[in-house]
């Protein structure tokens, strides 16, 4: 499928959902490599993980050439219609956002000044946001209010209308009622309180700034750390240094080259002979061959990514929270961990975003088939029998629900695995299959309910719509007290971990490997590949 046409060196696509996206693919017959794709969505204090350094000092120039897998025929350069590691990758080298999470999963302001998003008029219903001053795009116009206000309605009302991915993120905001109250501030109010606004706003991906007026048809034109020279899609696209980026001395490589590759086995073979400096998103058994390799050193970054397996809690067995619960007893985390991700895992206990400040670390759960068979027995579903649905679409998830379903037999439960087509998964039955998988990149605790726990959530797979969950999400965004939001948040996590529908077993590691010869690097939290696909700091030794 080719939507992008005759455009020229600079090309860009419709925005496709997920869904549409992935039946474009199945019908042109390109594949999705695991980890290809981009998570379907998204802290506090800034911090920073320690680079890891090849030897050697930083040094200025180069040529530095990078690769991933998962290309499509829906590459882009539009930041708001990304939907691939590449996509994300070469959006964050031309565009930046008001806000991001950092490599420690916390939140990092870059176009926002240090603590410039903040509640306006006693109340979560009106924000004011701060830009930093004497920031540039590439075509040398200045950064204003007028920039952020045109991007928000861009994202809200773009795609004909729908919005693009990171509407959700921008939650109840009054698009009328964006004002520029100087060069450098913007008002914004909502319909209603939206205390998780910050939050929302650094799971950044789908939120980077473009100026006024943003035409995708033409040249990039970002306050990036590069300049767009080529762009050829599923083959490779090609960046310079921006002479005027605001930060000092940064960046330090003279170009940067985005290598599309075709599966994670050329991915790997290039890496090896010297093509490329860096490959993200390997594979476990990739991993462990790259660390014997000389000239080559190995990354498995401990994020807070997941890869659920959903249960529909509106329809039989699963509306039964006896077997939701019996489902989640009978799981083996870590013998699931070591079987089907090669131990690239740490376990969870159905409950996501671990570097929530208000993450409840102490819930636990640990494997008691007894349990499950009891609280199979109470609702008669001894001889449970049900229809698990997956596909390649992530890291290991046909291997996770084959596991799953070997482990299953010791509770007397049967689990038939429907291993479909990418396509096919992402097809009219995504977000309907009754039994299934999906998966996301580390977001706070909020900003994922707003992905995946609500009705009016973008991706809920489980069709969650619980009245008191619904009440707290509603008080979280409204209240200022922050002890009361943090009692909020691990109210829900605890009716996550007893009623949802989500069985979480692990936090799944990236695996990234780099050659000796670059430093800048870094491990990173979030569940995106190459130190978050963040090239700014990246130099040859």
């Amino acid at each position: 499928m080719d939507r992008l046409g005759d455009r020229g060196p600079f090309l860009s696509g419709d925005a496709l959902g997920r869904r549409q996206f992935l039946q474009g693919i199945a019908a042109s017959g390109a594949a999705v490599t695991a980890g290809g794709l981009l998570a379907a969505c998204g802290g506090s204090s800034t911090s920073s993980t320690p680079v890891v350094k090849s030897s050697g000092a930083p040094k200025r120039g180069g040529d530095l050439k990078v690769g991933l897998a998962g290309s499509s025929g829906s590459d882009t350069l539009d930041p708001h219609q990304g939907l691939t590691y590449l996509d994300t990758a070469r959006a964050n080298a031309l565009y930046q956002p008001l806000l991001q999470l950092n490599t420690s999963a916390q939140t990092e302001y870059v176009l926002a000044e240090d603590g410039g998003i903040t509640p306006h008029g006693g109340s979560n219903s009106q924000f004011l946001i701060k830009l930093k001053q004497g920031i540039t795009f590439h075509d040398g116009k200045e950064l204003t209010a007028d920039d952020v206000i045109f991007t928000f309605r861009r994202i809200k009302t773009g795609n004909k209308g729908a919005g693009f991915a990171g509407a959700s993120s921008l939650g109840p905001m009054d698009l009328n009622g964006l004002k520029a109250l100087d060069k450098h501030t913007v008002l914004v109010p909502m319909t209603k309180p939206y205390g998780s606004f910050v939050d929302q706003l650094a799971f950044f991906y789908y939120l980077y700034i473009v100026p006024e007026g943003y035409n995708p048809n033409k040249p990039p034109n970002g306050t990036g750390p590069f300049k767009a020279q080529s762009f050829t899609p599923q083959q490779r696209s090609v960046f310079t240094r921006n002479e005027n980026f605001w930060k000092p001395g940064l960046p330090y490589v003279d170009t940067l080259t985005i290598i599309d590759f075709s599966d994670n086995v050329a991915l790997q073979d290039a890496l090896v002979t010297g093509v490329i400096h860096a490959a993200g998103a390997l594979e476990g058994p990739q991993l462990a061959a790259l660390a014997n390799t000389a000239g080559v050193k190995t990354i498995a970054s401990h994020t807070g990514a997941i890869t659920p397996f959903t249960m529909r809690v509106d329809q039989e067995p699963f509306n039964h929270v006896n077997v939701r619960q019996a489902l989640r007893l009978l799981v083996d985390r870590q013998q699931l961990i070591d079987s089907a991700l090669d131990g690239y895992a740490v376990v969870a206990n159905d409950v996501f975003s671990p570097f929530d400040p208000d993450f409840n670390h102490s819930l636990h759960r640990s494997v008691d088939i007894p349990q499950a068979k009891a609280l199979l027995k109470q609702v008669g579903m001894q001889d449970l029998s049900v229809t698990l649905t997956t596909s390649a679409v992530a890291t290991g998830t046909v291997a996770m629900a084959t596991v799953l379903a070997q482990q299953a037999k010791a509770a007397g439960v049967t689990i038939k695995v429907n291993t479909v087509s990418p396509g096919n998964f992402f097809g009219k039955n995504y977000l309907h299959w009754p039994f299934s998988q999906d998966f996301y990149n580390y977001s706070p605790y909020l900003a994922q309910v707003a992905q995946s726990m609500l009705k009016t959530s973008p991706y809920n797979e489980t069709h969650t719509d619980n009245p008191q969950l619904n009440a707290w999400y509603k008080e979280a965004n409204a209240t200022l007290d922050a002890a009361r939001r943090k009692e909020i948040k691990q109210e829900m996590q605890n009716f996550d971990f007893t009623q949802g529908g989500y069985i979480i077993p692990a936090f799944i590691n990236a695996l990234d490997a780099y050659s000796t010869k670059i430093t800048g690097y870094s491990p990173a939290r979030l569940g995106q590949p190459l130190s978050d696909v963040n090239f700014e700091k990246y130099s040859f030794v």
